[in-house]
């Protein structure tokens, strides 16, 4: 049955030495399925630390176990996937600890286990589980898994119960990842839901690296095996083209291009700031408004602001966030366009997100008392931005 599920996983062993007279052998047959755990140290960065113990350990990329990686953020099926594998195969899971030198502190526990393959060389598959630990200490869940995953031949992305801010976050550590110069993942596989053709056209949309291939493929995440399949799938198809081109790198490139091309982002910081203050100074005076400013929809920096309210809000925190939340809409929604607007309540205050008018990506955010604010005047000023842009 496992076989069946999970592929040919016969296992491979290295030939073990005779036990003493005296043992039954007991000891050498558990040892087998025993996990093993190893520390990583970090002293100032996890990701450096984990880059240093990769290029002990695996000197030569190319001639090292073949890696494949899986990234899970939602923490559902990378765990059960990997232990699924390490039990069908009769493989030990070996467990890397990543501890802060001055704490102890775990920041996170990197899980691999090998997948032996018949008349192929076999698999060494990883998962990383971010603990309390790294947010505790500040370290952003990407320093660790992107260290991780770019050694790797193959990277799957396994996208499932997630919040559409999260997806936004995802996107924008991967693209930050795979654009360092330390990047040599060949490969970016992502898993997603049935009926999440907006979020994979999006994906592939995005300006990753010519010399990256990257796949969106739906799955119905069901089971373990499932998961599996697709990742094994999505690798027999790299290895499949590797074979059929081994030199063909133009053909990267060619297929990199042939990718579409992300939208071109006017540039909104272009605008003078006396423009931007010119439009807000009348808008600032409406009431109810406590706080406002002009965005850019595509950054979320906050280009120009106006202040009523002691302490000041943190207007710039609330655009940005506004923004990834506008942008996210976008990426799950089945129509193209973003909302024109968001409104967000919270207890007596409101919290606005409006794209002006015009070509530019520009976005009005504002923080409104809600007893006193009159939106529906609020918007009819708004109209009038077009002609103050100009």
């Amino acid at each position: 049955m496992l076989t069946s599920l999970f592929g040919d996983l016969t296992p491979r062993r290295l030939p073990q030495p005779a036990p003493p007279a005296q043992s039954d052998g007991s000891d050498a047959a558990t040892a087998v399925h025993h996990a093993t755990s190893i520390d990583v140290v970090v002293d100032d960065s996890p990701t450096e630390a984990i880059r240093a113990h990769f290029a002990a350990h695996r000197q030569d990329l190319q001639r090292a176990s073949q890696m494949v990686t899986l990234l899970d953020p939602s923490r559902l099926w990378a765990a059960q996937v990997l232990h699924a594998l390490a039990d069908a195969g009769g493989q030990p899971v070996q467990r890397l600890n990543v501890r802060e030198r001055s704490s102890l502190r775990t920041l996170a526990v990197i899980e691999r286990t090998l997948v032996p393959r018949r008349d192929a060389p076999a698999l060494r598959v990883y998962h990383a589980d971010i603990r309390g630990g790294a947010s505790a200490a500040g370290v952003a869940p990407e320093e660790i898994t992107s260290a991780l995953a770019e050694g790797s031949q193959l990277t799957a992305v396994i996208v499932g119960a997630m919040q559409p801010h999260a997806l936004v976050v995802l996107l924008r550590g991967l693209l930050q990842a795979c654009h360092q110069p330390e990047w040599r993942c060949p490969h970016l596989v992502f898993i997603l839901p049935p009926g999440a053709a907006a979020l994979r056209q999006r994906i592939l949309a995005q300006d990753w690296p010519a010399g990256l291939q990257v796949h969106a493929l739906a799955e119905p995440l069901a089971s373990a095996a499932s998961v599996w399949n697709r990742v094994l799938e999505a690798w027999e198809a790299t290895q499949q083209a590797a074979a059929a081109a081994p030199h063909d790198q133009p053909a990267l490139a060619e297929a990199a291009q042939a990718r579409p091309a992300p939208p071109a982002a006017p540039a909104a910081h272009r605008l003078p700031p006396v423009v931007l203050n010119r439009l807000l100074l009348p808008l600032a005076r409406s009431e109810g408004l406590l706080a406002c400013g002009i965005v850019d929809l595509h950054s979320g920096d906050l280009l120009a602001t106006q202040q009523r309210e002691e302490p000041p809000t943190d207007l710039a925190a609330l655009a940005e966030a506004l923004c990834a939340a506008r942008l996210a809409h976008q990426a799950v929604a089945t129509d193209e366009a973003p909302p024109e607007e968001i409104l967000v309540t919270t207890g007596p205050r409101q919290t606005l997100l409006r794209r002006l008018p015009g070509e530019a990506p520009l976005g009005f955010v504002a923080v409104l008392d809600r007893q006193q604010a009159n939106l529906a005047l609020l918007r009819f000023k708004l109209l009038d931005a077009e002609r103050v842009l100009g």
